[in-house]
Order: C-alpha cells, then structure tokens, then sequence
C-alpha cells in the first residue's frame, strides 16, 4: 500500500456528511446514533419499514436504495463525504446462497463504485471477523492470520470473505477503504426483537451448546470503533473489532445467569456432528431443510474464531466493555 495514501487525512466526522448502509440493522441502527451522537449529517440507506420511523424522528434522511441497483446507490452517494457500509445478506442455509453473493459481493462492487463516482473521502466496509479465518484448535487470530474457512463451505462466510477482497482492491486502486472485522455482536437492539441466542437463555432449561466458538463484543463497541476507522483508520488496513473469546457453552452459561435464569448446559458431542450434517444435507436435497436445521449451521459446530482487537485498540483505540456489562446489556428488557 502506498504509504501517502494509507496515511490519507483524517475525516472530521462533525462535519461530515455520512452515508450508512443497513442503517435499520443491528449494528447500522448503532452507527447511526453514534454519528449523530458525534454532529454528523447521517444519511441512512433503508429498503424496508422497519426502523424508518425512528430514524426519521432522530433527525436522520432516508434514502431509499438497493445494493442491486447501481443507479439507485450512485444517487444515495451523491453529496456525502463518508461511507459506512454494514449492509449484508446474512444467514445459514444453502438456498439463500445465490442471493448473498449477489448482494454482498456484487452489491459491495457496486456500492464502492458509486462512491468512487461520488468521490468520496472516506470509506469503511464492515466485513466479519469470519473473514479473518478460523481454527479447529481455540487458538487466537489476528489481520496476519491465513483464511481457512473454506473447509466450512458455508455461504456468508464466503461471500464476506470474497467481498472483503473486492474492498481491498479497491483500496489499492487508490480509494479511501478502510475495513473493519467485527465479531458476533451482542447488546440492546435499536429495532426488532431480542436474538434467539438470547430469548433460549432467557427461557432457562436444558441446553445443548455446539463445540467450538466465537469472539464476542459490545454492538456499541463496534460501532465506536467503525467510527474511529472512519475518521483515522489507515487505507487498506483491517481492523478487528473483537471482545471476548468463549466457547458458546461459556456463552450460553453467562447469558442464562445474566437473565437469571436457570438452565443447565451441555457440549455437544462432536461425534454427533457428522450424522447431524448429514441428516441435515438429506434434509435439504428433498427441500425440506430450514434454517434452524440447515447443514451449512453444523458446518460452523466445531470451529473457533477467537481473535485478538490488539491492532484497532493500538491505531484506533478501540475497547471492548466488561463481558459481565455486555451481556446484562444484551439481556435486558427494553
């Protein structure tokens, strides 16, 4: 990377006008609040109702845009400074595959397109840290670290990756991208109900937890640190925006208690997980795999995507709240 553009000048964010993608999701709705917390002009890029209402009543302009129509996203970019793209097709289930493609990789190369047209100054792009890679060991991650989830062969990861790498082309043909790897978010949702993670936890009983897991972070966290990066992140630089490494026994144990709930859980054994897949994949063949039992989820059992936040607490001074404050906050009733 060319060292003139990856020190490209900072953006003052309280006088900047910014574009949010996905602005009516988990961690968009969050980014949103934050740049207005800051005095930004927030843009936000909606396609459905929910939240519009309570954008709009925060001051916020809506725009309505589509990542599968590039004319649509030229005019959502014209006359901002900034973008935040958090917009994504998520899920696990292979018959959503075709359509996260199209939209997280296409649509990401044709956001960034718009925006070069646009010239914009600055640019995250909110990936994943599934991007970064994944270990059968619990071993921790970093930015340097080789992707190996292919194995997985499961859809979101993939398209995540793959949009990533058309980011960071883009930023070494000399746009202002920076991109950050959030891990799995947990806190308050703005719009929408609570998770089915959380709302199982809160209903206490018996629990079976899936071997392996995750980084887990504050969704207001990482939204902070999606503005750190937005006003000084370095070009072409990633960023992991991570917290707390748990297995998802720990996880499902400390939610419960956080609910307070009683609840006993259990591993899984790993050599139930191949004739789950199996069963599953069966499923799925005959049309009648569902998301709760689709075989791309017991493709994620067994693998652990622990990483280390130390690169964006160094350049960003990002900072992951307390595990006890991050999940009585994702437990709490609004």
């Amino acid at each position: 990377m060319n060292e003139a553009l990856s020190r490209a000048p900072p953006l003052e964010l309280e006088r900047a006008t910014v574009l949010v993608s996905g602005a009516s999701g988990f961690l968009g709705a969050h980014v949103v609040r934050a740049l207005r917390a800051r005095g930004a002009v927030v843009r936000a890029m909606v396609r459905r109702r929910a939240g519009r209402e309570d954008l709009e009543r925060d001051g916020v302009e809506l725009v309505e845009a589509n990542l599968l129509d590039e004319r649509s996203l030229r005019a959502a970019c014209a006359g901002a400074d900034a973008l935040v793209h958090c917009a994504a097709h998520k899920g696990l289930w292979s018959r959503v595959a075709l359509e996260q493609r199209r939209v997280n990789v296409e649509g990401t190369a044709a956001i960034l397109r718009a925006a070069h047209h646009g010239d914009l100054k600055r640019i995250v792009h909110v990936s994943t840290t599934g991007a970064i890679g994944g270990s059968r060991e619990p071993e921790t991650l970093d930015e340097r670290s080789r992707w190996g989830l292919y194995e997985a062969r499961v859809s979101y990861v993939a398209t995540k990756h793959e949009a990533e790498q058309r980011a960071l082309s883009a930023a070494w043909g000399g746009m202002p991208v920076v991109i950050v790897n959030p891990g799995a978010l947990l806190g308050p949702r703005l719009f929408g109900g609570e998770s089915s993670t959380v709302a199982r936890a809160r209903r206490g009983g018996w629990r079976w937890a899936p071997p392996g897991g995750a980084s887990f972070c504050d969704v207001e966290d990482v939204a902070q640190g999606c503005l750190a990066a937005l006003a000084h992140g370095r070009v072409g630089e990633r960023y992991i925006l991570g917290g707390h490494n748990l297995t998802w026994e720990q996880l499902q144990r400390g939610l419960a208690q956080a609910a307070g709930a009683t609840t006993r859980t259990l591993r899984t054994p790993r050599a139930v997980l191949g004739p789950l897949r199996w069963s599953a994949s069966a499923l799925d063949l005959i049309g009648l795999s569902r998301p709760p039992w689709a075989p791309e989820r017991f493709a994620t059992w067994g693998w652990y995507v622990w990483v280390s936040s130390a690169k964006a607490e160094r350049e960003l001074g990002y900072r992951a709240r307390p595990l006890a404050e991050t999940l009585a906050r994702a437990c709490a009733t609004r």
